[in-house]
């Protein structure tokens, strides 16, 4: 296998929200890596966590300036990741390796509708605003765009990032409607903000959508997704998530033994793992140094599917299994979490 590609930052801006936009170049990267790096895609940069370990991680490019120039924006998290350890250490001229573009949400996947919903929480605003951006260029090139509302939900109006460039939007283009929902402060009603989190009623915000764009949190992607199903049944829903599902609390044996509770058994090789409960299938595989295909981590690219039986396990809500595929036994290991049993594993199951 070829050595990673390399990015090298050529400046960084603070924005709202504790998110910086980092700009980065490529370096001795392929021709198709770099015509696959597009806005609205993601990136995955290999760089060490605060503990020295290198991991992978994915972000959002936010925008192209050219045939080897793009930008991303990362949000601290606090948790001592990849992203704590670029928003401390990542300067203009440091290098990070890069090693895949992916990803299907493009402009090319939302500028053939008319009308357009596009719904964010927190950092899930770096897919919108790629998309917007994008859409405003076929605009002033002559090119159809839909029309577009986009619902923000954040907790403070301070934390609302690239939000002076989508208020020129809103203000400038007839296609383009901002809304904010504010969770945590009192703001005057009306306009471009409203307080509070949308339910049904406030979702008639986003007028008649032919499809929608829903982007942020596991947890808020996943109601996001229920509330606009239900509202408009047969809605084309493209889901971005950008967190892992929630790691559920360990059962506690009453008899206070602390043993090992779960088994997963590899078919096809002479291999038990003795875990405990807590991590997701995915954490628990890597840990024992067995590799599983994995993009996302998030349950929408699907690349971690495999198949299971027996034992028992606590499923988080994906965004890609068709009811088929769980009667069949196939989980995505990052939104399965094994809680008690011997558990058989098919890795890599056919399609």
């Amino acid at each position: 296998m070829s050595a990673p590609a390399l990015a090298r930052c050529e400046g960084v801006r603070q924005e709202a929200g504790d998110i910086k936009v980092f700009t980065l170049r490529m370096r001795d990267a392929p021709a198709a890596l770099m015509a696959s790096v597009r806005p609205a895609r993601h990136v995955a940069i290999r760089c060490p966590d605060a503990d020295g370990l290198l991991q992978s991680r994915l972000y959002s490019v936010t925008r192209k300036d050219g045939p080897d120039l793009f930008e991303i924006a990362v949000k601290r998290s606090g948790r001592h990741g990849v992203s704590d350890t670029l928003h401390r250490l990542f300067r203009e001229g440091a290098s990070v390796a890069l090693q895949y573009a992916a990803g299907d949400l493009t402009v090319d996947a939302v500028a053939g509708y008319r009308r357009l919903a596009m719904v964010a929480g927190g950092v899930g605003i770096t897919v919108p605003i790629a998309l917007v951006r994008e859409l405003a260029t076929r605009a002033r090139q002559g090119l159809p765009v839909p029309r577009v509302v986009l619902l923000l939900c954040v907790p403070r109006v301070a934390d609302i990032a690239f939000l002076h460039e989508l208020l020129a939007l809103d203000l400038t283009c007839d296609w383009f409607t901002l809304r904010a929902f504010v969770t945590r402060q009192a703001v005057r009603e009306g306009g471009h903000f409203l307080s509070g989190r949308p339910d049904q009623e406030s979702l008639a915000v986003l007028g008649q959508p032919q499809a929608a764009v829903i982007c942020g949190s596991h947890a808020f992607a996943h109601a996001m997704r229920e509330q606009l199903a239900r509202r408009w049944p047969g809605l084309a829903l493209l889901v971005e998530a950008f967190t892992p599902p929630a790691v559920p609390v360990a059962p506690v044996s009453p008899s206070g033994d602390d043993r090992c509770a779960v088994r997963l058994r590899i078919a096809g090789r002479d291999t038990v793992l003795e875990m405990a409960p807590g991590p997701s299938l995915l954490e628990m595989l890597e840990s024992a140094g067995i590799p599983v295909r994995n993009q996302c981590r998030s349950g929408v690219c699907g690349s971690c599917r495999i198949r299971i039986s027996g034992g028992q396990c606590r499923f988080e809500p994906d965004f890609c299994l068709t009811g088929k595929d769980r009667r069949d036994g196939q989980v995505l290991s990052c939104c399965t979490f094994p809680l008690a049993g011997e558990i058989e594993l098919h890795l890599n199951p056919p399609p």
